[in-house]
C-alpha cells in the first residue's frame, strides 16, 4: 500500500493539469464563471461523455454554440417545439428527439428547485447510491409527452440515465459529482451536499484495466462493484478524498505506477 501511494503520489505532483484538460469534457464547464451554468453545462458535458474523445466533444462544441452565451438561461426557457425544429444534431444512441427530452428533464428539474444540487439531498439516507438513485428517478418521472407526444422513455433517453439498482457503475453521473463536488485540482466544488468521501470513480473500461493491472480490483467487469471496489482501495491511500487520483490516472502515464 505505501508503494503504490508513494507511485500515485509522484504521478499527481508532476502531473500537468492545465495540459490535460484541453483533452477532457470537463473544459466545457471550464468555459464559465457563474454557478448554475457550471453546474448546467457540466451535466451535459458529462452525460454526452462517451464514445470517441473527438466525436463527443465536436458534438458539445456545437450544441453549446447553438446554446449561446449563458447555457442555464437557454436550459430555462426553450420552448420544447421550437428546439425540436431547429437543433439538427444528434449523437450516436440519441436522435434529435432524445436529446430534446434530456434537455426539458432539466428544464423541468431546474424550475422546481435553484440547483440540480436539491435532488441529492435526502434525510433518509447517506448512502450516495441511494442518492443517484433519487436523481435518476426524478428525471425519469417527468413527462415527455411535449418531446413524443407520449410519455414515453426511449432507449435513446434512457442511455442518459442508467441505475445503480441495476449495477451500472453509472460512469457519467459519477464523473458529474466529482466535478461539482471536490474543490481541488480541476473540479469545482461548489456544491455541499455531498462530500468527497462520498463519491465513487467514474468507472469506464481504461479505468477498470488500470485498476486491475495496479491490484484496485479483482472484478472481472467494470460494473457497480467494481467502482466500489476500486473507490474503497483508494480510500484507504486518501481517507477523505479518494477520487483525488482520478484525474491523473484517467489522463496520466501509467507506466510508472506498474
Amino acid at each position: 500500500m505505501d508503494t503504490i501511494k508513494i507511485k500515485l503520489e509522484k504521478l499527481y505532483s508532476s502531473f500537468d493539469f492545465d495540459s490535460a484538460i484541453k483533452r477532457d469534457p470537463i473544459r466545457f464547464p471550464k468555459r464559465y464563471s457563474h454557478p448554475l451554468d457550471i453546474e448546467v453545462v457540466g451535466i451535459i458535458a458529462s452525460f454526452f461523455a462517451y464514445g470517441s474523445i473527438k466525436c463527443f466533444c465536436n458534438f458539445l462544441d456545437r450544441l453549446f454554440s447553438f446554446m449561446g452565451e449563458n447555457p442555464a438561461d437557454f436550459i430555462l426557457n426553450f420552448k420544447p417545439s421550437n428546439l425540436l425544429e431547429r437543433l439538427e444534431i444528434k449523437y450516436r444512441f440519441s436522435n434529435i428527439e432524445d436529446i430534446v427530452a434530456f434537455l426539458f428533464i432539466l428544464q423541468n428539474l431546474l424550475k422546481n428547485a435553484p440547483s440540480l444540487e436539491n435532488y441529492f439531498r435526502n434525510k433518509n439516507s447517506s448512502s450516495i447510491i441511494f442518492k443517484i438513485s433519487n436523481f435518476i428517478e426524478k428525471c425519469l418521472e417527468v413527462d415527455l409527452k411535449p418531446i413524443y407526444g407520449r410519455d414515453i422513455k426511449t432507449r435513446g433517453l434512457l442511455h442518459f440515465f442508467p441505475h445503480p439498482n441495476r449495477g451500472s457503475a453509472c460512469k457519467r453521473i459519477n464523473l458529474y459529482l466529482r466535478w461539482m463536488v471536490r474543490k481541488r485540482d480541476i473540479d469545482f466544488g461548489i456544491w455541499k451536499t455531498i462530500k468527497p468521501i462520498e463519491l465513487i470513480i467514474p468507472l469506464d473500461v481504461h479505468i477498470w484495466r488500470i485498476s486491475q493491472k495496479l491490484g484496485f480490483t479483482t472484478r472481472n467487469s467494470p460494473n457497480l462493484k467494481s467502482a466500489q471496489e476500486i473507490t474503497n482501495f483508494l480510500r484507504k491511500i486518501e481517507p477523505n478524498d479518494p477520487l483525488k487520483y482520478d484525474f491523473v490516472l484517467c489522463h496520466g502515464d501509467i507506466n510508472s505506477l506498474i
